[in-house]
């Protein structure tokens, strides 16, 4: 079971516009190492043209120096424009480029004889660091389309590489070994993408988990302090208080008491009940305690939390509650705290629904032993700013909110051993899900 934690995101898809520090850096060190190739490639030229000395107005060197003129430009582009454009868009820009500046080198360094083919692999490796897979798997493809159109064109003597005479170029009886080395390279392309995806994957699987971890050690550190001074501050409310109220009491049954000061005893009674309830909050958020654990089949326990809460005033009229509940699966859990926990999310996700919408509450078995319960609305979703301050303590976005609701959820979860993920962006609604750690079912008769 992995360390319980809150992971805090917004959708952050390869695809997402949103701006990653992370790839921002990774885009520059792409920029940096296309750099440093032209200049190898310059320098390589340079040393053939030394020593073989041929003519500089030769053909397929100013072709060769164009291409190194044509990167060193585009690369000054790219450094100016790579903080004004959304990172991935602008990552797949450079590297449809980069498979045509490596569709011209192979073509001016010898066609189907080139040995810069492998090149297509080294930018299918490297897209998979920026795009998704299916974006990887289109790259490769680009580059398999882009090498057989260049060995077609070539066959067929429409176009002539660099270096090669007439009598050295393909001929009719070479079309099987074209065809072969444009499959072989386009299914190299492939399996490079698929395999180069699969590690980008678990790559960016790894980061987030250590993110999540940090966060939540940042965390647990503020939550532990928070928690023996909310204990200690709530002590000492509750019994001056208590003291209070007494008092007032006995003032109230008082016969010659004068009309407007019960009035007056009405509203100091009334708002020490309202103080008394918020410390009671702020208790339960101090020390959560899983007294009595036991198995709980989820569908079932879910499914009656949800039945009571379509008929709440709160969802009644305005958010159309959907489940999607898998069977056969439980949790260990005290079922008190499971329905304080899904109450207090339902609640959350009606209310951030600006008007009529949907609310979908869905559950499931997940690798390593657990299981996931998933709450979805489509209501105007969290900024950024408050997603940092989500589980803060009498943070609130609400009117009249104490702010310890979701506080109390987290401590309630963390209690178990179990985690609370957290996507949302504005306007895209908010997901909530709990991954806890699945048990057996009990056995009859027991």
């Amino acid at each position: 079971m992995p360390f319980p934690h809150v992971l805090l995101k917004t959708p952050s898809p390869p695809e997402s516009l949103s701006p990653d520090p992370e790839l921002q850096s990774r885009v520059q060190w792409l920029m940096f190492f296309r750099a440093l190739f032209t200049t190898l490639l310059l320098g390589a030229t340079i040393l053939m043209t030394w020593q073989e000395k041929p003519s500089m107005l030769e053909p397929s060197l100013l072709f060769l120096y164009g291409i190194i003129a044509g990167t060193y430009l585009l690369t000054f582009v790219y450094g100016f424009l790579h903080k004004r454009m959304a990172v991935v868009p602008f990552a797949y820009v450079q590297i449809i480029l980069d498979t045509l500046q490596i569709s011209l080198i192979i073509f001016v360094t010898g066609g189907y004889y080139s040995v810069f083919t492998f090149l297509y692999l080294v930018v299918v490796t490297y897209s998979s660091i920026f795009v998704q897979r299916k974006g990887t798997l289109v790259i490769a493809a680009l580059c398999g389309i882009q090498y057989g159109v260049m060995l077609d064109l070539e066959f067929y003597r429409i176009l002539r590489p660099f270096y090669q005479t007439a009598s050295e170029g393909l001929n009719k009886d070479d079309g099987n070994l074209v065809l072969f080395k444009i499959v072989m390279t386009t299914l190299g392309c492939f399996v490079v993408a698929m395999l180069a995806s699969m590690l980008s994957d678990q790559e960016r699987n790894t980061r987030k988990e250590l993110r999540a971890m940090r966060a939540h050690l940042n965390r647990m550190e503020k939550m532990a302090t928070l928690g023996e001074l909310s204990a200690r501050l709530a002590h000492e409310i509750k019994n001056p208080l208590a003291a209070l109220v007494g008092s007032v009491r006995m003032l109230g049954e008082d016969p010659g008491i004068d009309p407007a000061n019960t009035r007056l005893m009405r509203i100091i009674l009334r708002e020490a009940d309202r103080l008394n309830n918020l410390v009671t909050e702020f208790l339960v958020f101090s020390r959560p305690v899983a007294s009595n654990p036991v198995k709980v089949d989820v569908r079932r326990e879910v499914g009656e939390i949800l039945d009571i809460f379509g008929k709440h005033e709160a969802a009644r009229g305005k958010a159309r509650v959907e489940q999607h509940l898998a069977p056969d699966l439980w949790i260990s859990m005290e079922p008190a705290h499971l329905k304080q926990v899904l109450w207090n999310l339902l609640l959350n996700a009606v209310e951030a629904i600006p008007g009529q919408g949907w609310v979908e509450v869905s559950t499931g078995a997940m690798g390593d032993g657990q299981a996931f319960l998933r709450i979805r609305d489509n209501g105007a979703g969290i900024s950024e700013e408050v997603m940092h301050r989500l589980f803060d303590p009498f943070f609130t976005t609400k009117q009249g909110g104490s702010g310890l609701g979701l506080s109390i959820v987290f401590r309630i979860l963390e209690s178990y051993n179990y985690r609370l993920d957290v996507e949302s962006a504005p306007g895209k609604g908010s997901t909530f899900t709990i991954i806890a750690r699945r048990v057996s079912a009990p056995k009859e008769g027991v």
